[in-house]
């Protein structure tokens, strides 16, 4: 459906900012696979982790004009907003370390728009600006908009989240449904944790953010 295409590509902005939180020096690479979370310690019931990656993916290395070009409705949003999600995609930010992995629940009769998922990044840069002032700029730039597309009827929206952290919350309504991506995270030292989340609250998404941190400390 093209309200879960709009997610990935909205999501495939942002993922190029991928972060992890915690701890006065910047983690090595050894050291952000070591804590990143793990089916015994994800504090969410009914999700299963994947396969663990490190450093960035071959996707990543896209700017956000490339992605905007494809975006659905993209002439509808205010140049302002285009602004904020272009220049996400161009924060030179340099990660010594990165590593990532995807959690997966069970798709229900109250997830009609796909399973819910939880990607856990953690990463570490010695200098440059932060990524998440980047995502938490998107919720002033960009207006709610209805987008029509292919006969389809859109609204779009971006919000910030509940709890101790910075990103953005993107709501897309269309045909009667509704789908949340939340895109949080935390910085501390040089270091941050991410998350990209569909189908969770933003309770559990802090949850989640609370866990990954409290392992990270026990470095």
């Amino acid at each position: 459906m093209r309200t879960r295409t709009m997610f990935a590509l909205t999501a495939a902005a942002a993922l190029t900012l991928s972060a992890c939180g915690g701890g006065a020096e910047p983690l090595t690479q050894e050291q952000a696979s070591e804590v990143l979370l793990t089916d015994a310690d994800f504090p969410l019931e009914g999700f299963t982790a994947g396969t663990p990656e490190e450093g960035s993916s071959d996707d990543d290395t896209g700017g956000t004009e490339d992605i905007l070009e494809g975006f659905p409705g993209v002439d509808q949003l205010s140049q302002e907003c285009k602004d904020a999600l272009t220049a996400m995609g161009s924060i030179n930010a340099d990660f010594t370390a990165q590593t990532s992995v995807e959690f997966t629940g069970a798709e229900t009769e109250e997830t009609p728009m796909g399973a819910p998922s939880v990607q856990v990044t953690v990463a570490s840069m010695e200098e440059g600006d932060n990524p998440l002032d980047a995502v938490s700029e998107l919720n002033s730039a960009c207006e709610e908009v209805t987008i029509e597309e292919q006969g389809m009827e859109m609204t779009m929206g971006f919000g910030e989240v509940e709890g101790d952290a910075d990103g953005t919350k993107i709501t897309i309504e269309a045909m009667g449904q509704s789908m949340e991506m939340v895109l949080a995270g935390r910085e501390d030292g040089g270091n941050y944790t991410v998350l990209m989340a569909t189908g969770v609250t933003d309770d559990e998404a802090i949850q989640v953010l609370d866990a990954q941190d409290e392992k990270i400390s026990e470095l």
